[in-house]
């Protein structure tokens, strides 16, 4: 019976116009959204909203900038325990989650560059730790680079490497439009992780965002400019003045992707590697206990507290 009211729903959708299915769209996201407020705040940074919820207490900050089309709520198995030794703000960068869209285009500088404007006006001026996961790991390696007195470590979570294959899927450019006239919605197809992988405490705020059409716009434009990305990435890379773990997944990694992982750690003089072995690309879903335990490592190298030692293959569970 469910399968027939899909299939009528689909058919009569088939024959909307395109401004009737973008009136589909807009209703359903607008919903969507008030179901569920944000959790954290939304901030001005120059015309337009990017949203950041902080909780915890203490120094160094830590940033958690999440993989391609994700959101805040991707680190919902992570920040809780880092804000049990120090303060933490997960964020959703332009046009992902709560977020509105950017004007700009979605290379690693300009989202490192509007993390840095959300930093001023959150008020956050001490140096931070950055944690990058995935393909977004290009943005806080720019953000080190660029901002380097404001970076005071680095957690690299099975990064994308600049010399590694970058395809671009053909359907890319595409993506937008389909989004803007609901059809991604009613084909349930989204960029971020589904609502039941992050945290039950989270999911409604999951749901709330998983359709948006400028998430689509947001993650099919970080996906087309993932070449210049690269070429940002590469061009900016230096030796950096501060701690950093790298983390690689150790269920589908290959030797060229391990060489690929092993050679960020020449980022830094004080550098350690941690296998999270029973993990594939979602370590901070399947392995949390591994992030937390390596931004702990990098905050109490950052404030002083004991220098960066290495790390091995697997740590204590921290929770």
């Amino acid at each position: 019976m469910a399968m027939d009211q899909a299939h009528h729903r689909r058919a009569r959708f088939d024959h909307c116009s395109p401004v009737r299915r973008r009136t589909y769209q807009w209703r359903e996201t607008r919903s969507d959204l008030a179901a569920a407020a944000p959790p954290g705040v939304l901030v001005d940074i120059g015309g337009y909203k990017l949203h950041i919820w902080c909780i915890g207490r203490g120094s160094p900050t830590v940033i958690l900038e999440t993989g391609l089309g994700g959101s805040a709520v991707d680190w919902g198995f992570v920040q809780p325990d880092v804000a049990r030794f120090t303060r933490v703000c997960s964020y959703d960068r332009a046009g992902l989650g709560y977020s509105d869209a950017s004007p700009s285009p979605r290379t690693a500088r300009q989202i490192a560059r509007e993390l840095a404007q959300l930093l001023d006006r959150t008020g956050i001026s001490e140096p931070v730790v950055l944690t990058g996961a995935s393909s977004d790991s290009f943005a806080v390696r720019i953000f080190a680079s660029d901002y380097g007195k404001r970076t005071a470590g680095l957690v690299l979570v099975d990064g994308s490497h600049e010399d590694q294959a970058h395809d671009i899927p053909r359907v890319a450019p595409f993506v937008p439009f389909l989004g803007s006239v609901g059809i991604l919605r009613l084909l349930g197809v989204s960029f971020g992780q589904p609502p039941e992988y992050v945290a039950p405490v989270l999911r409604g705020f999951a749901r709330a965002t998983q359709f948006r059409d400028s998430s689509a716009r947001a993650a099919a434009g970080e996906i087309m400019a993932i070449r210049e990305s690269a070429a940002e990435v590469r061009a900016s890379r230096r030796t950096l003045p501060v701690p950093l773990v790298v983390i690689t997944a150790g269920v589908g990694s290959d030797p060229v992707w391990l060489n690929l992982q092993r050679d960020q750690l020449r980022l830094s003089q004080h550098a350690c590697h941690m296998m999270a072995t029973h993990s594939g690309h979602l370590v901070a879903f399947s392995e949390p206990e591994i992030v937390v335990g390596a931004i702990r490592r990098v905050v109490n190298a950052a404030s002083g507290q004991n220098a960066l030692t290495p790390c091995g293959t697997d740590v204590a569970r921290v929770r």
